[in-house]
């Protein structure tokens, strides 16, 4: 009976899903992470930091850039209509990427942006726009089910980008080398999804119509009136909490923290995106053929909750001897962040991949308002305490427990209540 039922789940087309999605995950995450230990030995803590505040500033461009419609395409019923979404997508970033480059073209004629080289603005407007791509393509493919698509972008991002990264230091390209590895990564990662636009759109030309186009907008309008405000206020987050260590404190803090930030989020990056990405597109379809989706979060929330003990605890306690060993004795300082964010980003892990919740049930005010008030956890510790204490690192590294815990118990109340409403959804709606 047991071997028949674990036959029954791996030819299942969940299990076929997250296998694809998960294998082409985990390899560019290995890639990445198997060089981390080199090039943090390679790169100074500031010049990594300033990489992560590149990467932050793409990625807080392109998630505003389509007025999260993107976001809306695994939703309708007909691909011809999920078809208008995904052109309008690429039509409303088209504008916001004009707009941009105005804003930029104006900080250097005026030399309000001085702070930055010219290569810094173009780069970000490059990045952005393949982003936008890779963003607007993976949706596209989430919904049409090639998810190998997805997998392989993962790989070529994450093998051009870092091999270049190691090449250019021979150089001593520095920042310099670190962003355009970055970008040229973005970019060749990005052509399937260029190149399938024209076989999408020759597909689907014949649908084409403003006015359909303008009703699934109002159809739609809460992607651009709720999801959006929560994206501007999570990706702008990310870019003030960034701007601020950096004006009290310095970007070598910056970078350890931001370093530390990212090592901690290698099970979200390995498993949970893709449990998410699988999750929105199962939870959706059983919405729409009006069946419960809570055996489906149940399974997702134990799974989560069972990957998650054993790395987060082990951070927790040797945080700062593990982060020494594996990336310099230059990273001791990001060692001890990690043991400060084990909880939080624990429960980040756990919670990720049904914040999609929201957006399925229709409940997109109270998702915005939540992540409103994460967001205020982290930026007003930050901004207050500096002020009244000074800017040492050890001011940081108590505003940075005070941010951590909170958020922790922040993430447990957020989980109980959109379990809850998932509840309640799942039997008004069978």
């Amino acid at each position: 009976m047991a071997f028949n039922r674990i036959s029954k789940i791996t030819k299942g087309d969940f299990f076929k899903s997250f296998t694809v999605l998960l294998s082409g995950t985990l390899i560019a995450q290995l890639i990445g992470y198997a060089i981390a230990p080199i090039l943090t030995r390679l790169y100074t803590t500031a010049e990594m930091g300033e990489l992560g505040f590149y990467m932050r500033l793409t990625g807080f461009i392109s998630a505003i850039a389509t007025l999260r419609y993107e976001a809306a395409l695994p939703l309708p019923k007909k691909d011809a209509h999920s078809f208008l979404l995904y052109r309008l997508a690429y039509l409303i970033s088209m504008v916001v990427l004009l707009i941009v480059t105005v804003i930029f073209s104006f900080l250097l004629i005026t030399g309000l942006g001085s702070q930055f080289d010219w290569w810094f603005y173009l780069f970000t407007i490059l990045g952005t726009s393949c982003v936008i791509i890779i963003n607007v393509g993976t949706s596209w493919s989430v919904r049409m089910g090639q998810y190998a698509i997805i997998s392989r972008h993962k790989i070529t991002n994450s093998f051009v980008a870092n091999s270049l990264k190691w090449s250019f230091s021979f150089f001593q390209m520095s920042t310099f080398g670190l962003i355009l590895a970055t970008l040229i990564g973005y970019f060749l990662s990005c052509l399937e999804f260029a190149f399938n636009f024209k076989k999408i759109h020759a597909k689907f030309n014949t649908a084409i119509s403003n006015k359909k186009t303008r009703v699934l907008m109002r159809e739609h309008k809460e992607f651009p009136t709720l999801n959006l405000p929560h994206v501007f206020v999570d990706n702008g987050r990310d870019m003030l909490i960034a701007t601020l260590i950096f004006a009290y404190y310095s970007v070598g803090i910056y970078g350890s923290f931001n370093h530390s930030y990212t090592m901690l989020r290698i099970p979200l990056m390995l498993i949970g995106v893709v449990l998410g990405q699988i999750f929105y597109n199962k939870a959706s379809e059983l919405y729409n053929k009006k069946k419960s989706i809570m055996p489906l979060l149940n399974r997702m929330l134990l799974l989560l909750a069972a990957l998650s003990i054993i790395p987060f605890t082990i951070l927790f306690f040797f945080g700062e001897p593990i982060f020494i060993f594996v990336f310099g004795p230059n990273w001791g300082q990001a060692g001890a962040f990690s043991e400060t964010m084990s909880v939080w980003l624990m429960f980040n892990f756990i919670l990720s991949p049904i914040t999609a919740l929201p957006l399925i049930i229709g409940k997109q005010k109270i998702s915005f308002l939540f992540g409103l008030i994460s967001s205020l956890l982290q930026i007003i510790p930050l901004w207050l305490l500096p002020m009244k204490y000074g800017n040492s690192e050890g001011v940081f590294d108590f505003t940075l427990q005070i941010i951590s815990y909170s958020q922790a118990a922040w993430l447990v109340f957020t989980l109980a209540v959109f379990y809850s409403l998932a509840k309640k959804a799942s039997i008004k709606h069978t």
